[in-house]
This record gives structure tokens, C-alpha cells and sequence, in this order.
């Protein structure tokens, strides 16, 4: 029975969950149905209204009240006294060598400014000590001295630029070539006088179509002491030069357009004219003004790959007798490879005027009545190469090939001195010279430069080209370690060197009737150290002729042998 009522319990409970929540019946029953209103109208379509006669309506806003909180954040600040190296307007540089040779350099300057800047600079440097030649015999005394004050100013605009400069030189020399110390010092003692100025002014237009000029105005005032007689002061050598140059300049598309006039005068007199101080001693009075006109063109082509320069100058010469003289003047050069080929051809022609003050800065020892020629270039020729080897290397490799007239010669004055002045000769020459040069640079941290030539002259009456070298080489060097300690050297090496003698010895030669004397070659080398403490106080120590030699400058003129100077500077 308990096994029946279980069974029947299962049973019914899986047939109860089996059933469907809706199930069908029949049956008879009254079912009623709501009745509709019929719709009378016909059907029509009605058009939408446009949405330009709709009245405007606001846009939905949802208004939130918004909560922002700062931070607290520290404005930065920039000091341009960190990013920039500070100026200071002083710089002081004392200094004593070794050989009784005191030097000082003071320069006073503007800091920084956008629209000037001017400054001031006094520079000294004396020799109180002895020269020996090379057999260590003391020539007659040589104590020099050399002062320099000079102002400059500059006007910076954001249409021109004016600035200028007025120089003074007071430099003091003997004639020592003369193997006698115990010489008479006023009657071997020189001294010039040098007041030069120079005034530029250009325009800077930022339309690169504008025409835009600059101009140049220069004088300079050159007098001698010597004769050191007052009752002979006429006899003094006075000279005074002018110069006026101005170029303008017009930009069309791929061409510059320019055009330059310029006006050199030159006036020297030595005693008085038709007048003798002595045998071979007379006075002399030379003016000498040229004119100088210069047009031309400069293109670029072939996306700027080649670029030419053509032109001429006309210089009219007016000295002793009026002559005109009509110079060309082209420049090609063509980029070949990405700047690291570019080949050049060059090719002008020049009046080079001649004056007392140009004569006397390369040979000082020279006499004070010499006659002035302008030197005359018909012709010179430059063609070579240049490029990038790298970022770090450059290079240039050329020949010069000139004709060159008047060209100026230093001759021992055997006549009014003991050989130890110099008159001047003039001869013509054809010149040749093959100049290779290389630079390197490294960072800024490692600078060398080497140039090396070798000269040919062929004269038309000389035997030599007097002291002139044939092979000259120059080695420059400078070494920054992290702008504490800087170290820079310099090489200058010369050989085969000729001076004109008045008889036979050793070392001479005898060449179409004139003695050359060979002078032995140059080999000047000089060291330079430089110690930073920190950006204003520094040591330094030169030292100088570092080989000891005592080659001769000129004819009788051996240099000073090692010389070792030291000091320090300071900016304030």
C-alpha cells in the first residue's frame, strides 16, 4: 500500500507540472463587439510644414554647477645670465718677458646692446734687452717700443649700420743692423706717427629686389722723426691719404647687379723739392690720386650649381703722367659634387697704390726718402679647386700666374747708411705660385690649419726677387680642453731667400753681375698657453722663437732667439 501511494504521488505531481498555463474548452456563450465611426472624408495627402516657418526654439541647456580646484604650482623663471656668457666691460692683460719685454692691453667695451656699441683699447709692448747675430756677436742697441689707442663705435639699425674707428700708433725702433753696441742710440733711433679713421655706412633694406649701398670713407696721417735734428724738421717725411668708396647693389631674380666708384689719394713729401741734404739725399714730393670705377653682374645657374661673377675696372692713374687702364674681372666657379668638389677660375687685374706708411709695415728699417710708384697688375689668374672633405675638413688647392710692374724691393743703402736702411727698387716680374691649404675642426675643441706655397718670380732686370722666399709653409694650431686650458701653436717655415750684396763672400753668389746673398731659411715657432681659472681671471705663458733660431728678417737683421713670456688677465 505505502509502495502504491508513493508511486501515485510521483505521479500526479509530474503530470501537474506537465500542463499548460493555457488550455482550450468549447462552449456556447454571448460575446458583444463595440462599434467604430466611419470615416466620412476622403483620403488626401497633407504636405509637412517647412522647418524655415518653424518659430525658433531654444536649445535644450542641462545646467551642471561645475567644481575645478588649482594646484598650487611654482611659476618657472628663465635667467639669461645662465644661457648666455655675461659681458663685463673691462679686460686687462699684463705681462713681462723674459728678455726685459714689459706688454699691457687694456680694452674697454659696451655690454650688451641691440642698437650700439663702442669701445676702447691701449695696447703696449717694449724691448729693452740686447740682439746677438749668429756668431753671438751684439749688434747696436734695439730697444723698441710700440703704443696703440684706438676707439670704435658701431649704430645698429633695422635699415643701415654706421660705424667707425680712429687709431693711433706711436712706434719706436732702432736701426740695428750694425754690429757696434756701443752705437750712438738718437742717431740709429726712428719713429713714426701713425692717426688713421674710417667712417662705413650701410643700408640693409629686407626686400631683397631694394637697392641697397655702402660706403666708405678712410684717412691716415704718417710722420717720421728722423732726422732727429730740430733745425731739420722740414726734412721729416709727412704723407696723408684719403679714400673714398662706395658700391650699390640691386637684386633681379637669379642676378645681383652692382656698381662701385672709388677715389685714392695719396700725398707724400720728403725736405724740400729741387732741394740736397746730403749726396743722394734730396727732396721729394709725390701726389698721386687714382680713380677706380667697377660694374658687374653676378648669376647663378643650373639650380645654383654654378655661379659667375663677370665685370671689369677701369682705374685711371694720375701721378706723374695721367694713364687710364682697363682691367677684366671674372669670377666662375661650379658646384661638381655636393660641396666637396667645386673647381674656380678667376681671373682681374688692379692698380696697387704705393705709400711711405705700406713700405715702412713691411720693412720698418727702410729710409724715409724713397720714391713712390704705384704698382701695376695687367693681369692675374687664379684657377683651381675647393670642397668639404667632411664636416670636420676643408681644403683649397689653386695656382696664381700674374704679371706684375713696379713691384717693390728692399735694397741695403750702402750710399747715406752702413747697410742698415733700405732704399726701394722697383723691377717687373712674372709670378707663379701653387698654394695648397687644409683645415680641420673638431667640436671646437681641435683647430689646424696648414697652407703651403711655392713661389716663382722671373724678373726683367733683378737676379732675385730680393728676400722674397721660394717655398714658404705656415702650421696653425689650437687646442681647447673644456675652456680651461687652451693651447695654441704656430710654425712659419721659409726657404731659399736672396739679398742683393755690394761684393763677394761667404754664402754669395754671383748672377748676371749682382752678388745674392742667401739668407738661410726661417723656421719661427711659437707656443702659447692659456690657463682659465674661471671666467675672469686667467694666466697665460708664450713662448716664443721656441727654436732658437736666429735667422735674419732682413739683410744685417737677426731676430730676437727664445723669448718666454708671462702674465695674466682679468675681466672686471
Amino acid at each position: 500500500m505505502r509502495f502504491f501511494l508513493l508511486n501515485l504521488s510521483v505521479f500526479l505531481g509530474v503530470f501537474t507540472l506537465a500542463q499548460k498555463d493555457v488550455f482550450e474548452a468549447e462552449g456556447i456563450g454571448l460575446r458583444e463587439i463595440d462599434r467604430k465611426p466611419r470615416v466620412m472624408s476622403s483620403p488626401k495627402i497633407i504636405e509637412p510644414k517647412r522647418l524655415e516657418n518653424l518659430p525658433p526654439q531654444k536649445p535644450m541647456v542641462l545646467v551642471s554647477e561645475t567644481k575645478i580646484a588649482y594646484d598650487s604650482i611654482e611659476a618657472a623663471s628663465v635667467s639669461l645670465e645662465k644661457l648666455i656668457d655675461k659681458l663685463y666691460p673691462f679686460y686687462l692683460k699684463l705681462g713681462m718677458g723674459s728678455t726685459l719685454m714689459p706688454l699691457g692691453e687694456l680694452y674697454v667695451n659696451s655690454t650688451r646692446k641691440s642698437s650700439a656699441y663702442y669701445g676702447l683699447h691701449v695696447k703696449h709692448l717694449s724691448f729693452f734687452g740686447d740682439i746677438k747675430n749668429r756668431e753671438k756677436q751684439t749688434l747696436a742697441p734695439a730697444s723698441f717700443d710700440k703704443t696703440n689707442v684706438g676707439i670704435t663705435f658701431k649704430n645698429i639699425s633695422s635699415t643701415y649700420d654706421l660705424e667707425g674707428s680712429i687709431d693711433y700708433l706711436n712706434d719706436g725702433f732702432h736701426y740695428y743692423g750694425l754690429i757696434n753696441p756701443s752705437a750712438n742710440k738718437d742717431s740709429i733711433a726712428q719713429r713714426y706717427h701713425t692717426v688713421q679713421s674710417t667712417f662705413q655706412f650701410g643700408t640693409k633694406k629686407s626686400d631683397s629686389a631694394a637697392f641697397n649701398m655702402d660706403a666708405q670713407i678712410y684717412f691716415r696721417s704718417t710722420t717720421a722723426d728722423n732726422p732727429f735734428v730740430d733745425s731739420l724738421s722740414l726734412w721729416k717725411p709727412r704723407e696723408q691719404a684719403f679714400t673714398l668708396s662706395a658700391m650699390g647693389k640691386k637684386r633681379s631674380g637669379n642676378d645681383l647687379f652692382y656698381g662701385a666708384f672709388g677715389l685714392r689719394y695719396n700725398g707724400y713729401q720728403y725736405g724740400i723739392l729741387d732741394s740736397t741734404l746730403q749726396v743722394g739725399d734730396s727732396g721729394l714730393v709725390r701726389k698721386n690720386t687714382i680713380i677706380d670705377l667697377h660694374p658687374g653682374v653676378r648669376s647663378s645657374f643650373l639650380d645654383q650649381k654654378l655661379t659667375l661673377d663677370a665685370g671689369f675696372n677701369i682705374s685711371i692713374d694720375a701721378h706723374e703722367k695721367t694713364r687710364a687702364y682697363f682691367f677684366p674681372k671674372v669670377s666662375v666657379q661650379y658646384t661638381l659634387v655636393e660641396d666637396m668638389v667645386i673647381p674656380f677660375v678667376n681671373l682681374e687685374g688692379e692698380v696697387r697704390q704705393n705709400s711711405l706708411y705700406a713700405l715702412y709695415v713691411q720693412n720698418p728699417f727702410i729710409q724715409t726718402n724713397v720714391a713712390l710708384f704705384n704698382e701695376i697688375r695687367p693681369y692675374q689668374i687664379q684657377l683651381g679647386v675647393k670642397g668639404l672633405l667632411s664636416n670636420k675638413i676643408n681644403y683649397q688647392i689653386k695656382g696664381v700666374f700674374a704679371k706684375r710692374n713696379n713691384v717693390a724691393l728692399f735694397i741695403n743703402d750702402t750710399l747715406l747708411s752702413s747697410g742698415n736702411r733700405f732704399q726701394v727698387r722697383y723691377d717687373s716680374m712674372n709670378y707663379a705660385c701653387i698654394e695648397g691649404n687644409v683645415s680641420y675642426e673638431l667640436n671646437k675643441k681641435i683647430k689646424l690649419d696648414f697652407i703651403g706655397r711655392f713661389n716663382s718670380y722671373e724678373m726683367l732686370h733683378e737676379a732675385k726677387a730680393w728676400n722674397l722666399p721660394q717655398w714658404d709653409f705656415t702650421l696653425r694650431g689650437v687646442y681647447n680642453l673644456y675652456d680651461k686650458l687652451i693651447a695654441k701653436l704656430s710654425l712659419d717655415v721659409a726657404f731659399n731667400r736672396y739679398a742683393e750684396v755690394f761684393k763677394p763672400g761667404e754664402n754669395v753668389v754671383q748672377i748676371n753681375n749682382q752678388y745674392a746673398y742667401a739668407m738661410g731659411s726661417i723656421i719661427d715657432g711659437n707656443l702659447g698657453f692659456e690657463y682659465r681659472y674661471n671666467t675672469r681671471y686667467s694666466g697665460f705663458l708664450n713662448i716664443n722663437n721656441f727654436v732658437s733660431q736666429r735667422y735674419l728678417r732682413y739683410y744685417n737683421y737677426p731676430v730676437m732667439p727664445i723669448q718666454i713670456v708671462a702674465g695674466i688677465t682679468v675681466k672686471f
